[in-house]
Formats: C-alpha cells, sequence, structure tokens
C-alpha cells in the first residue's frame, strides 16, 4: 500500500530522467584493408617552431628539398587574393628560419607568375642540382608555356632549353620519384631524369589523364654554366582512355603516375565547395601503358596532396602513397570524421587496396593532440629521412605548406607527418618505439606514444546529386566552366555549411533512444489492475535509466559538436558579410529551439512538478490535518477487516438548526475516467463565506463507526452505524412526520426519530443496503488503480509538452534524413519510429502506464454500456442488490426495465412491531388538520397525498456512463395493513 501511495511521486521523477536523459549513414560494399602494413605515423606541427618572416599564405604552390644543406624550396602559389605568384621562399629546416634566395650577380632572373605548376626535384649527380618547375597557371587565366630549374647550390633560377611538347596547362599530375636512378642517355653526355605529366587544364580545354607526357631533363646547371640545361618532350602511349579532370592529386611510384580525386568542372565555385569531387583513382604504368581503375573508398576529394611513403622499415612501403588532405562535400559524404582527425589514407599501388588510418596527433605544450585542417592545394613533400631534428632518429618525413581549408581560407602553416621505422596493422598497434606511452612532441619527437587507428569503412554516400565515379570516355570542355556534365554548382553568393559526422550521428542516435527509453518508463510504471512493484519492473525501470541517460548524454554531445565542427563553403566576400557562421540555417535555428525545450525546458518543468508533489504531501497521506479523508481506510477497519463507507445522513446545522442533507458522494462517476463527478465536500450552502475544498471528500464530525454481521455474513454491508441515529429516510417511519403534532406545516425531517433497526433485527437471508463495495475489494490497492486515471492538469501539461518535442524531433530528424542522408537510414528511422508509436499506443490501449492522458482517452473510447445484476424481488431471500462498476463509489443501481426513472425500495424491510404501529392521526395539510384514518380514504385522496409527501422527498440524480439517468428514492410509501 505505501507503494501506491507513491505511485504518483515515482511517475514524476521517471519523466524528469527520460526528459533529461534530441544521421545514420550507409557504407558501401566497399574493400578496406585494416591488415595493409603502415609505418608509425604522427603529426607534428612546425609552425611556431619556425623563425623569420613567413611566407604568406599560399595554395598550390611547388615545393622542393635541397638535402644537402637541409633547405626547403617553395615557389609561386595563388594568394588569398586568387591570384598567381612568383616568390622564392626557402626554409632552413636545420635551424628552423625562414629565409630568402641569395641569387649571385647577373643570375637574377626567376620564372614569371603561376601556380599549380607541375615540380620535382632533378639530382644528377654533380651535374645537376635543383628543382624543376613546368608550365603553370599564369596571370590573365593564360596557362605558362615554359620550363625552370632552380640550382640549390648557388641559389638561382635557369631557364631550361625545351624542344617539342604539349601545350600549356595547370593542374596536371606526376613529377618524378627521387627514389629513382638517373639515366644516361646515348645521345649525350650527361645523366637523364625524367618527369611525366598527366592531363591539365589550359583554362579553355581540360585535358584527359590518358594524355600522358614524358620530359626528359639533361645538361649541367651551375653558376659558370646557367644556360646549359635541355630538355625534350616525348608522348606516352596509354591503353585507356582517362576522362579530363582538374584539381586533380597526383604523385609518381617508380614509374607510375598515381591520380586521386578531383573535379569534372573547372568552374571556380564547384572546385571551393567540392561539389564537382568523384572518387576516381588510376594508376597509369607509364612503361606500359596500362591503366588500372582503382575501387573507390576515400570520399571524393578536391585537390588532395598524394606523396610516395618514404619509410625504409618495409619492402611493403615502397609501393604506397600517402592521400592527405584535400576537401569534400559533406552534405553529400560521411568520412566519418577522418579528415578532421588529420587522416591519411594509404592506397598500395602493388595490390590496389585501400588504408585509413589515423595518426598520432601533435600533444603541444597542454598535451592535447591536434591536427592539421583538411585543406586544397597544399605542397607536400617526402623524403627517407627525417627533415627536421636529429638526423640520426630512425624515421622518414612528409612536410606539407599552405593550402586552402574548407571555408576558403589560405593557410601558411606548416606541418610534418613523421613515420617512424616500424610496421604496424590492425591486430598489432605496438611497437618497440612505443615506450610509456606518453606523446612527444617537436622536431626530435621519437615515437614515444605513436601508434595508428585503423578505420573499418569507407567513406559513406549520404545521397544528393554527387558524382561518384567519372565516364570512361574522355572527354574535353572548353570555356571556363566547361561542357562536361556535373553537379550544379551554388550561385557565387551561397554559402554552404557542413558539421562533423559525431554531430549527424549522436543527434539522430540521441531521438532514437528516447524511443525505447519511454517504452521501458510505461512498462515499469503502475498500470490499470496492478499496482505493486515486481522484480521485473524493477529491471525495466533500471534499463530505462540507463538508455534514458544515453539519450540525454548523446544529445548534449550533438549540440556541442554542432557549434565546434561547423564549417562553411562559399565565396570569401561573402563569408566576410557573416560575424559568426553558427545558427545562420533555418535547420540550425529549428534544431536549438527543439534542443532547449526537449534538454532544458521539459527537465525544469519536471522538477517544478516534483517539487510540488513532495511539498503537497498530504496529495499522497490519509490524512489531512490530523484527520482521516472519507477516502481512507483507515478510519474504516470493521470486525472482520473490511472497508468501510461513508454513511448517509441527514445533520443539524449548528448556525440555524435547521436540518441539512448530507449527499451522497459520486465521485468518479464522470464522463471520463479519473475525473470525478460532484464529490460530498461540495456543499450546497449558498453561505459565500464556505468555500468548497478543491480535494476529496472529508468527513470530520462522523463518530467512530462499528460492524455488525448479518445473517448473511455479509459484513462489509452491515451497518456500522449506532442505534440512536437514523441513517436516512428509509430508517424512520415516513407516517411518523405526518402524525406528529408538528407546527411546521409540512413533513418534518425529525432529528430524533424512531430507529427501527436498532429495536429490531436485521431479516435473516436478507442483503442489507450497501453504500460502498470496497469491503469486498481485500488487501489490495485502491480501487482507483483499476482504471486509467487523469495526470494532475500541470503534470498533464508536461506530458503533452514533452511528447509533442519528441514528435517535432522525430520528425525534424526524419526530413534532415531524407533532404541529406541516405534513403536506407531514413527508412531505418521512420520504420523505428513507426513501430515506436505503434507500441505506445497498445500500451495505452491496455492501461500501461494508469496515470496517462492516452490511457484515460483510450478508456472512454472503449468503453461499452455498464451491466448491472437485476434487483432481486420480494421473496427472493437470496438475491442480492447489484454494485456499481465505478471503482471510486460502489454504490447499487437498479437494473430491471422500469425505465429511466425508477422509484425503488429497499426489497426487504423488517416489520413493525406493534408499539410501532402508526398513530391514529395524521398532521397533515397544514397546522391542526383532524386526524383522518387511512382506512377512511378513497383511493384518489390516498394517491394524491402520496404524491404530495413524494414531492417533499429528497431524490438523487445520478449519470451513469452510457448517459443514462437514474432517479433513486431510497424510502418509497409504503402500504399500511389494517
Amino acid at each position: 500500500m505505501a507503494f501506491c501511495s507513491r505511485r504518483r511521486s515515482r511517475h514524476v521523477s521517471l519523466g524528469l530522467l527520460f526528459s533529461l536523459a534530441a544521421s545514420l549513414s550507409s557504407v558501401h560494399a566497399q574493400a578496406i584493408s585494416t591488415d595493409m602494413p603502415v609505418p608509425p605515423l604522427q603529426w607534428i606541427n612546425l609552425s611556431g617552431l619556425l623563425d623569420g618572416a613567413a611566407a604568406p599564405p599560399l595554395k598550390d604552390a611547388t615545393i622542393g628539398y635541397d638535402d644537402t644543406n637541409r633547405v626547403l624550396l617553395i615557389f609561386g602559389g595563388e594568394s588569398q587574393q586568387g591570384v598567381p605568384t612568383a616568390q622564392t621562399y626557402l626554409i632552413d629546416l636545420h635551424n628552423l628560419r625562414w629565409t630568402t634566395a641569395q641569387m649571385p650577380s647577373g643570375l637574377t632572373n626567376h620564372p614569371s607568375v603561376r601556380a599549380a605548376a607541375l615540380g620535382g626535384d632533378d639530382s644528377a649527380a654533380s651535374y645537376r642540382h635543383g628543382h624543376v618547375v613546368i608550365d603553370g597557371q599564369s596571370s590573365g587565366s593564360s596557362a605558362a608555356t615554359d620550363v625552370w630549374e632552380f640550382d640549390y647550390t648557388s641559389q638561382f633560377w635557369a631557364q631550361v632549353s625545351v624542344s617539342g611538347g604539349p601545350s600549356g596547362r595547370w593542374g596536371a599530375v606526376g613529377g618524378i620519384d627521387t627514389r629513382v636512378k638517373f639515366t644516361t642517355d646515348p645521345r649525350t653526355t650527361t645523366p637523364n631524369n625524367s618527369f611525366y605529366m598527366a592531363g591539365g587544364y589550359d583554362g579553355t580545354t581540360m585535358h584527359p589523364l590518358s594524355e600522358v607526357w614524358r620530359l626528359d631533363v639533361s645538361g649541367t646547371l651551375s653558376s659558370n654554366l646557367p644556360d646549359s640545361v635541355t630538355a625534350s618532350w616525348a608522348r606516352v602511349d596509354v591503353s585507356s582512355d582517362i576522362p579530363a579532370r582538374v584539381a586533380v592529386g597526383g604523385t609518381m611510384i617508380g614509374q607510375t603516375v598515381v591520380a586521386v580525386g578531383g573535379c569534372t568542372s573547372a568552374a571556380s565555385q564547384s572546385i571551393l565547395d567540392s561539389s564537382c569531387a568523384v572518387q576516381d583513382a588510376q594508376f597509369i604504368d607509364t612503361s606500359s601503358g596500362n591503366v588500372i581503375n582503382i575501387t573507390p573508398c576515400i570520399a571524393p576529394r578536391v585537390d588532395p596532396a598524394v606523396v610516395p611513403n618514404m619509410c625504409q622499415a618495409s619492402t611493403n612501403f615502397a609501393q604506397q602513397a600517402f592521400v592527405l588532405f584535400g576537401t569534400f562535400n559533406g552534405s553529400h559524404w560521411d568520412d566519418q570524421g577522418g579528415l578532421q582527425r588529420g587522416e591519411v589514407a594509404v592506397l598500395d599501388t602493388g595490390t590496389s587496396a585501400w588504408a585509413r588510418v589515423l595518426p598520432a596527433g601533435d600533444p603541444g605544450s597542454d598535451g592535447k593532440p591536434t591536427y592539421p585542417a583538411p585543406r586544397q592545394g597544399a605542397a607536400a613533400l617526402s623524403w627517407k629521412g627525417p627533415l627536421v631534428g636529429d638526423t640520426s632518429i630512425s624515421a622518414s618525413d612528409t612536410i606539407i605548406f599552405g593550402g586552402r581549408d574548407a571555408s576558403g581560407t589560405y593557410l601558411s602553416d606548416v606541418w610534418l607527418l613523421r613515420a617512424y621505422n616500424a610496421t604496424l596493422t590492425g591486430s598489432n598497434q605496438k611497437w618497440s618505439g612505443f615506450g610509456s606511452g606518453m606523446l612527444s612532441t617537436g622536431v626530435n619527437a621519437n615515437g614515444q606514444g605513436v601508434t595508428v587507428q585503423y578505420l573499418t569503412q569507407c567513406a559513406a554516400s549520404l545521397g544528393g546529386s554527387t558524382s561518384t565515379t567519372t565516364s570512361a570516355t574522355p572527354s574535353s570542355t572548353s570555356g571556363s566552366s566547361g561542357t562536361t556534365p556535373g553537379p550544379t554548382s551554388p550561385t557565387s553568393s551561397t554559402i554552404t555549411y557542413d558539421t562533423s559526422t559525431v554531430h549527424k550521428s549522436t543527434a539522430a542516435i540521441s531521438v532514437a533512444l528516447f524511443f525505447p527509453a519511454l517504452v521501458l518508463h510505461r512498462l515499469s510504471s503502475p498500470t490499470v489492475g496492478l499496482a505493486h512493484p515486481t522484480e521485473f519492473r524493477l529491471a525495466l525501470f533500471y534499463l530505462g535509466t540507463v538508455v534514458g541517460l544515453a539519450a540525454y548524454g548523446l544529445g548534449i554531445a550533438g549540440l556541442a559538436t554542432a557549434f565546434t565542427s561547423i564549417t562553411s563553403v562559399g565565396p570569401s566576400i561573402a563569408k566576410r558579410s557573416l560575424s559568426s557562421i553558427n545558427l545562420q540555417t533555418a535547420h540550425s535555428k529549428a534544431g536549438l529551439a527543439l534542443f532547449i525545450g526537449m534538454y532544458a525546458l521539459v527537465p525544469i518543468l519536471s522538477i517544478i512538478a516534483l517539487a510540488i508533489r513532495r511539498f503537497d504531501g498530504h496529495g499522497d497521506n490519509d490524512t489531512v490535518d490530523g484527520r482521516h479523508r472519507a477516502d481512507s481506510t483507515g478510519e474504516k477497519l470493521s470486525m472482520n477487516g473490511r472497508a468501510g463507507s461513508p454513511s448517509q445522513r441527514s445533520e443539524p446545522d449548528p448556525s440555524t438548526g435547521e436540518t441539512k442533507r448530507r449527499v451522497r458522494s459520486w465521485a468518479g462517476i464522470g464522463t471520463w475516467a479519473g475525473i470525478s463527478g460532484r464529490r460530498s465536500n461540495e456543499t450546497t450552502s449558498d453561505d459565500p463565506s464556505q468555500t468548497p475544498s478543491s480535494r476529496s471528500f472529508e468527513v470530520t464530525n462522523r463518530p467512530i463507526r462499528q460492524r455488525r454481521a448479518s445473517g448473511n455474513s455479509l459484513a462489509a454491508f452491515s451497518d456500522p452505524r449506532p442505534t440512536h441515529t437514523p441513517r436516512n429516510l428509509s430508517d424512520m417511519s415516513w407516517l411518523d412526520g405526518r402524525r406528529s403534532a408538528s407546527g411546521m406545516g409540512e413533513l418534518g425531517y425529525n432529528p430524533g426519530p424512531m430507529d427501527r433497526r436498532g429495536l429490531e433485527p436485521w431479516t435473516p437471508g436478507t442483503p442489507m443496503e450497501a453504500t460502498s463495495t470496497n469491503g469486498l475489494m481485500g488487501h489490495q490497492c485502491p480501487a482507483d488503480d483499476r482504471h486509467p486515471v487523469l495526470p494532475t492538469p500541470f503534470e498533464g501539461f508536461i506530458h503533452v509538452f514533452f511528447h509533442a518535442l519528441l514528435l517535432a524531433l522525430s520528425v525534424f530528424a526524419l526530413v534532415a534524413l531524407w533532404q541529406r542522408g541516405p534513403r536506407p537510414a531514413f527508412g531505418i528511422f521512420l520504420a523505428w519510429t513507426v513501430v515506436f508509436y505503434a507500441i505506445l499506443f497498445s500500451l495505452a490501449w491496455n492501461g500501461y502506464p494508469r496515470e496517462s492522458i492516452l490511457s484515460v482517452i483510450f478508456s472512454r473510447l472503449r468503453a461499452e454500456p455498464v451491466a448491472f445484476s437485476p434487483v432481486p424481488r420480494a421473496g427472493s431471500p437470496n438475491g442480492s442488490r447489484p454494485m456499481s462498476t465505478n471503482e471510486s463509489v460502489a454504490v447499487p443501481f437498479p437494473s430491471d426495465g422500469r425505465g429511466p426513472y425508477h422509484h425503488h425500495q429497499p426489497p426487504y424491510r423488517a416489520a413493525l412491531t406493534a408499539e410501532h404501529e402508526y398513530p391514529a392521526s395524521l398532521s397533515h395539510g397544514g397546522h391542526g388538520a383532524p386526524d383522518v384514518d387511512d382506512d377512511e380514504e378513497d383511493e384518489d385522496t390516498r394517491q394524491r397525498r402520496i404524491e404530495e409527501e413524494l414531492s417533499r422527498r429528497d431524490v438523487s440524480i445520478v449519470t451513469v456512463p452510457k448517459r443514462r439517468l437514474y432517479v433513486l428514492n431510497p424510502n418509497p410509501p409504503e402500504e399500511t395493513t389494517s
């Protein structure tokens, strides 16, 4: 019973818990390796370690390395203003200082402005030691058509004398693998190095990648012979056609051209927002002309940096390429947050397999690992040893400079990807240099604490119109925008926004987890007909608690990552007009509003409701101000332990001395279950000072009642009243008032009439009048538990508010999945939502939980006409009066077919003894009326007198669920016997 009295508090507590507790991606059936050997990798930020005047932010610069002097070369590139440059920048990696080239007198010529040129180091014994730059984008969107080489020894530029060759272009892929030994051409006396160029764009035509050229460089380069370098072009035959692409990432692995990603459109906006990107990747074997198309795995990227794996710890590394950075359209693809965490995609040219690994970050001074931001057009170079720090460190370095991030900002930071000389796999991610596990940083980082994490999935398409692969037919386009079909790019003023996969997944999962949490909560709550807890229900309660907390935590995480991981892609002018990129879309504003409602307002309102219930303690107690409530069983224990019921009688008004009728409580017989009808505490007095209580029935002046058994052993229906007090008009001889000498002129309700029940025993076998059936209920929870009830108005508002927000969040997630997510994810979430609401309605139909608006509505919708047992007729001693099926007031109602208005007398009454015979005269018709004997009345007079008598009697009108109106008169007229 204690559990029954506390069930509402528990209901509010659970509601608070689950209110605290708001895009799933599909994965392509693509092969990805988690067993491919890779070296331990770590990102190290060099930007803050370099002194001197740094180069400005640049994109698509060329990069070279002088291993003799440990000097890094950066030339050209596109500036923040979008124009090509022609400056030469050097970084002294030994002293970590930016420097400038000190050109000899008379050797100050240099290449014209250019960006996206093809470059590579040219090392041929003592003949040449420099960096070659081929073509590039010049001013006015025209292509440069010359070749230059920078001499590392004397630090000057020399133009190469070139014969033949293709038209000028930029954005081609290829270069040279410095691990390939130079060759000697029998036609020349100096060593020869070969550079390869595939594809490209000249401002008018996009050349297919299957158009491959080889540039053979020879001659001598020195300050004494600045014009002695020569080169010649030769076309390489390729067996298959490869469509044209721009902004492609590429490198050379031996004599194989590796091309990854790129765009099918040369429109600047589509390149900026990555909407034109494709997943294509090819190997072009220049020695045989064979082309291998690689199964896609990584997201379609624009302008990634691709470098060979120079680590020498395994022979397998010699055929691997590292694919770094690039940008992709987050509205169409999900890479599981790889690029945001510095992902390195490893492509094996021998097996054509992909591996996606997450390197260790730079712990910096605070110990929190950081990673370089994703970017387009970064200049990258790999070397077989450490580029900075102690040369004895067993590692190979890849250095990256500049680029343009997804928001359109140009960068000038310098990062190092250090590959330590060891081998890791998905099943073996520890190596000898792991040490204590504490990451080190700086140029002398030795690999302690470094390992990698293998990603087990390829990038997933989120739907939308985006190209994943290109046609095998070669194509060329004319004009700056080209004619190759592709996705429609946004207008020049459009800014697109994207967030990380963590936000997309946690937000949807949080909403999805609310469904099982709410179902478990309802299953563990008190239900109709069963309020006692069970071990199974407690287990459901704890399980629902865990699920609810998980939903709440994921919702908070989803909101936090929405603000921390948001990115924007759009024109720089349009972006600079925004003070913040947060809350710039209707999606973000609606999501924040729903989050505040579900994760803030609902918890606050639930806390208030719980506080009200806790402080309003008498709502769950059986006493008020030290007195028992009328619906409490504390005072109603009879000799057999059954509960009694409140009596119905007349009591004198102490202020006026008049007799007032105490009306029987019909609580619970209302239109809706749980909504009480007129309660007994609703006074009929017209005194405005007497304010009716809004609380339940309360009797404060009732004497302690004792039950007594009758011959039928129904102690629950025995008369509990003292023998000196009549219970109602049926206890009095209705003719006594008429025969009395009262001067009231009408039937008076004598406060001290003759109590025949107190003087005469009950007729054996006769059922006694009953006003309650609670005594038959035994030791159960109150009868109210057998029907659903409404929560309080405030709690009901919280319930409706919570479910409205949950439905809104579900629709919100479905819309987001339909517009930006994969169709399978939308279908799964839709099915999950439909199943949840089907279960919710099914539970409510079956009374789970009992205190629920939906359960009450369904209870009324499925209600059938109440069937009562027929009222026993006289002479049927074994009959019994029917009981109301309403749990709050078990009152017998007539059910025989006598019509809606019944004048019903109790079936059996005790016969009056001689001393209780009526007096010889009646007071009828006014004061001093002559006595009239009943036998002398004619039939019409008698009938009229009876009708007048009945008109002065109280009646009780009850509306039952089927709207049938019963008029109950507990004391019908009796026929007198002569």
